[in-house]
């Protein structure tokens, strides 16, 4: 039996130009970037779901930063522009973002950009943060920690794809993986949060056009409790 829902190509199409809503304060993050010394099986080996402390501004600075740095970028591909960044991306598009959303008072809150280095945030991420801590309360007994929510641009996917839903999703569990991987390299605590509904990002001020495609919960490595073997 054919799949007759797959993901195709729309030929002949350039992808919507990247934005995001125009939040009004922006918060710089250091570039003092840090960098594990382990190789690659050793970090493999390490990694664990696991809580813990308060994050740092350096560890989620680093954090984002290898997760979203840009490697290279063609502006002759097949959807008008590819780049290359640490997790795949369907057609090279890179439509996902990252909403920090801390638990435990952090002032680290806010849609990253990673072109400026920065949080772009605004007074609708209270309600946002609000929302997270509860429910990060409830699936995790966590009263640490950032929470890194993932965003889809929708309007890319839908312009350059049909049947583009399994994408969104496919991208999101690539840089879930990727930010598992670098979360442990550097020494820090992750564990994947399966939340699906888009309550939290309707509260931080994003329009509906913009997907929620799950989330990570960071911490420092100060106490730890672990989710359970194999995790």
């Amino acid at each position: 039996m054919g799949i007759f829902n797959e993901p195709r190509p729309i030929a002949g199409v350039a992808a919507p130009t990247r934005s995001w809503p125009a939040f009004e304060h922006a918060i710089p993050l250091t570039r003092r970037i840090l960098t594990g010394s382990d190789g690659f099986f050793e970090v493999l080996a390490r990694r664990r779901s696991a809580l813990g402390g308060s994050v740092s501004e350096r560890e989620l600075s680093s954090l984002l930063w290898h997760a979203m740095l840009l490697r290279e970028r063609n502006r002759n591909s097949r959807f008008g522009e590819w780049e290359s960044r640490a997790a795949p991306s369907a057609g090279g598009l890179h439509s996902l973002g990252i909403a920090c959303l801390p638990v435990d008072g952090s002032p680290w809150c806010g849609l990253y950009d990673p072109e400026a280095h920065e949080l772009r945030s605004s007074s609708s991420f209270e309600g946002a943060v609000s929302l997270n801590r509860n429910e990060i309360d409830e699936i995790l007994s966590s009263k640490h920690g950032i929470t890194l929510q993932f965003i889809g641009d929708r309007r890319r996917y839908e312009a350059c794809y049909q049947h583009w839903e399994s994408l969104f999703w496919r991208d999101a569990g690539a840089l879930l993986g990727i930010i598992t991987m670098i979360a442990t390299a550097l020494g820090l605590e992750a564990s994947p949060v399966g939340r699906n509904g888009r309550d939290i990002v309707a509260a931080a001020g994003f329009p509906t056009e913009y997907l929620a495609g799950g989330a990570i919960h960071i911490g420092s490595a100060g106490t730890t409790d672990k989710i359970g073997e194999g995790h």
